[in-house]
């Protein structure tokens, strides 16, 4: 009898959750690279809205491509042979990695989104052409290189090591001042900016902020680092001084990490690897309750590390003899038993339950 009353406690509650009707039908729309390299990994971005408190995308992938990874936790991806199914809850967008076979040509992507209704609408564009190409290049980092048109931003960095990404998209026009914004605040980038001297098109402009050091770079500079990110313009090496100018980047850093690290915001700056490690000019723009706004001007893309230097102690030789008793500093039990058990106060418990939650109203959405 309790498990009856237990079975239909929990039919209960997933009818109400699926109650929730959205205000309007769901859309998707699907930012993938228009070109890769044989077996080269790549990224492809859903951004979502409208589908209610739980949503599901379903992806076709092309022969030969292979599912990698995604940035949704793991019970929230079904692989089923070419389809890849990808539970929603709040989600406004998520990204997933899939490998290129090895023979080229040009391949599609189709899939559609279900809302918490069960109603079906197509991710756009309706088919995504990715065209595998011994000649492609790929990657965008650094300041030299030629010019191979606009397209999306790719990454060559292991995803493994990317905590958090997001891309923005214009197209660029000659002589056009071009600003890249990066709204949902997922990286500590806010804006990209600088001035277009040729034509490229539509171009992605891609940022990953990164779990650790980047594996695209031997070392790290010296002093304390804040967030070490990449930042992806275009493909094939686009933004150069030959296509444009006047770069700027837009940052933020909490002011909590200032605070903690006793650390001071007017040493602070954004450093560009390009074989070297090269400390760019930077200045704070502005501030709110929670970061510190800061810009540096760039001569191009790829990996930056945000750092402020470390304290240095110089000890000067004194020329009196102090004589006077030395004291202990007093110990604070209260003080040290509350720094010691600071591990304790992880966050995190909390999405125990949401976890399972999302379990449960998976489950519901794959017995369609």
């Amino acid at each position: 009898m309790k498990r009856l009353k237990f079975k239909f406690a929990v039919i209960l509650l997933l009818a109400l959750t699926l109650s929730a009707v959205p205000a309007c039908a769901g859309s998707a729309e699907r930012t993938s690279p228009a070109t890769v390299s044989p077996n080269q990994e790549f990224q492809v971005t859903v951004n979502v809205a409208d589908y209610g408190a739980a949503g599901q995308v379903i992806e076709k992938l092309p022969a030969g491509f292979t599912f990698v990874s995604s940035t949704l936790p793991e019970r929230a991806v079904t692989e089923n042979g070419s389809k890849v199914s990808f539970l929603l809850m709040n989600e406004k967008s998520f990204s997933y990695t899939l490998k290129a076979p090895a023979s080229t040509g040009t391949y599609k992507i189709v899939g559609l989104l279900r809302d918490i209704n069960k109603t079906e609408s197509l991710v756009l564009p309706a088919e995504s052409s990715i065209t595998v190409s011994q000649s492609y290049s790929g990657g965008s980092g650094g300041s030299g290189g030629k010019s191979s048109g606009g397209g999306a931003g790719v990454s060559p960095e292991p995803q493994s090591n990317v905590a958090a990404k997001e891309r923005s998209q214009k197209s660029i026009t000659a002589g056009q001042h071009v600003k890249f914004e990066f709204p949902q605040g997922v990286t500590c980038i806010r804006y990209v900016e600088f001035d277009a001297k040729k034509t490229l098109g539509k171009v992605t402009t891609l940022v990953e902020m990164l779990k650790g050091q980047s594996k695209l770079v031997s070392s790290l500079p010296e002093g304390t680092d804040y967030k070490n990110v990449n930042i992806w313009v275009g493909s094939g090496g686009i933004a150069n001084s030959d296509n444009i100018e006047n770069a700027v980047i837009g940052f933020r850093v909490e002011k909590a990490w200032l605070k903690n690290t006793g650390a001071d915001e007017t040493s602070l700056a954004l450093w560009n690897y390009d074989k070297t490690w090269n400390k760019l000019e930077t200045k704070k723009v502005g501030e709110d309750s929670t970061y510190v706004f800061f810009e540096s001007k760039t001569p191009g893309f790829g990996s930056f590390t945000i750092v402020v230097p470390d304290e240095k102690i110089e000890i000067e030789p004194s020329n009196s003899k102090d004589t006077s008793p030395s004291k202990k500093p007093e110990s604070n039990p209260a003080s040290d038993a509350k720094d010691s058990s600071r591990w304790g106060s992880i966050p995190g418990f909390e999405s125990v339950i949401a976890i399972g939650t999302l379990g449960a109203v998976y489950q519901v959405l794959r017995r369609k």
